[in-house]
């Protein structure tokens, strides 16, 4: 017969397997108490020239000495040659009118001094539309000009912006990746053990049950087959202690 009870069992860690735990341990401690504090990689000179051109172009007022930068140096030669061929125009067309006075016999008349004021008059106003508007045709296209040159340097300095800007940020991770050695190191090890440690030294105890019943029960069938009704009752009894 079997008496009741409890068994205990006990689990230990392997010794290199802790060993190691402990050693991954203080490499952590000493990995966060020799770690700097994070540096910050300074503006590039790049950036920084590529900066003071965009602001120094956006606060800039545009002037008319921009434009006349622009001014095309021959458009004066332009208009005087112009103006050179108006001019051979109207004398043309005063001497048709003149022979056409004195075929008419009326060479030095009223006639033919009025005819004279209105193709002068035609010539002027004709040299002055085409000066006038070869000017402000001149004066436009320097001011589109000017306006393009104006947003050139802008864009300049926005891509030498974005080039300065590339720059720090390779300078950036540079100055991580060697503040991060330690903690990626520490990562490996960390990895290796999966960080996963069984309990230590820890002891579990599982009870033993009986069934009482069941005892008294199979005592009872077995003394009533060996001895009757009487090796029942003393099986019966026995089965309680069992």
């Amino acid at each position: 017969m079997s008496k009741g009870g409890s068994t205990t069992s006990t689990q230990a860690i392997d010794p290199q397997l802790k060993a190691a735990y402990l050693e991954n341990l203080g490499q952590g401690k000493s990995v966060a108490s020799a770690l700097g504090v994070r540096q910050f990689a300074g503006f590039n000179p790049m950036y920084t020239a590529g900066e003071e051109q965009i602001v120094n172009q956006s606060l800039t007022p545009f002037t008319g000495q921009d434009i006349n930068a622009f001014m095309n140096p021959y458009q004066q030669d332009v208009i005087d040659r112009s103006l050179g061929d108006i001019e051979s125009s109207r004398q043309m067309a005063d001497l048709r009118d003149r022979q056409a006075a004195t075929q008419a016999k009326a060479f030095g008349g009223t006639r033919q001094g009025v005819q004279s004021s209105l193709t002068n008059a035609a010539a002027l106003k004709q040299a002055a539309d085409l000066s006038a508007n070869m000017r402000q045709q001149g004066y436009g296209q320097a001011a589109n000009l000017a306006q393009y040159a104006r947003g050139q340097n802008i864009q300049g300095g926005q891509n030498v912006l974005a080039l300065g800007g590339a720059r720090q940020q390779l300078e950036q991770q540079q100055l991580d990746a060697l503040r991060n050695i330690g903690i990626e190191k520490l990562g490996v090890s960390t990895g290796a053990l999966s960080g996963n440690i069984p309990n230590l030294g820890m002891s579990t105890t599982t009870p033993y049950s009986r069934n009482v019943a069941s005892g008294a029960l199979g005592g009872a069938l077995a003394g009533g087959q060996m001895f009757g009704p009487v090796g029942a009752g003393i099986g019966g009894l026995l089965g309680l202690f069992a």
